[in-house]
């Protein structure tokens, strides 16, 4: 199966996460590292198997890859269009039953830090995957026309998306979670 193929399935299957109704499995979060802005360098991390990895950028493209540079396994750029001036943030996410590492993944330009990409990436049966996007959020009613401040946070042991507006004022949630009866992440609206 190529690469495209197994990417058509793999949002399908995300497709079908979202659109679920289903009771969500607990997946327990037990930690979230600092933000890393991922400007024009190269940060390094480990991945959940103790491989190296980095994440590249030059402003507008982002590249998750292997730590000597040989495999580019992801790229990452603006949903909005604007492909000059984008930062990116990546933090690492810990989480239990299912024991897993995750990168959370952000974007955004201008002084006011407007989001313009969001992804949480990471090993799916040893190949990397974007589990949820900007797409991801768009199914379930995030209004990807407006300026948006994301945000994430552990509420009760579970990653919680947040968008404000320009006002300040919270206008999308979002619980992220794990289902075991498909083995992918989906979204529920809060």
């Amino acid at each position: 199966m190529n690469r495209i193929s197994k990417l058509l399935a793999a949002a399908g299957i995300a497709a079908t996460m979202v659109f679920s109704q289903g009771q969500a499995d607990a997946m327990v979060v037990t930690g979230i590292s600092q933000s890393m802005t991922i400007a024009d360098k190269t940060v390094t991390a480990t991945d959940q198997d103790g491989q190296k990895i980095k994440f590249v950028s030059d402003g507008r493209v982002m590249r998750l890859m292997s730590a000597d540079g040989e495999k580019d396994y992801l790229s990452f750029n603006s949903f909005d269009g604007r492909y000059t001036g984008v930062d990116f943030n990546v933090r690492a996410i810990e989480t239990t039953d299912p024991g897993m590492r995750l990168f959370e993944i952000t974007a955004t330009h201008g002084a006011n830090d407007k989001n313009c990409g969001y992804w949480l990436v990471g090993k799916h049966n040893g190949l990397w995957t974007t589990y949820i996007s900007w797409n991801s959020l768009a199914n379930i009613g995030f209004r990807v026309d407006r300026w948006h401040k994301l945000s994430s946070r552990i509420v009760d042991q579970q990653l919680v998306i947040t968008s404000t507006n320009s006002y300040g004022r919270t206008d999308f949630q979002t619980q992220a979670f794990w289902d075991d009866s498909c083995d992918w992440f989906g979204v529920r609206r809060l």
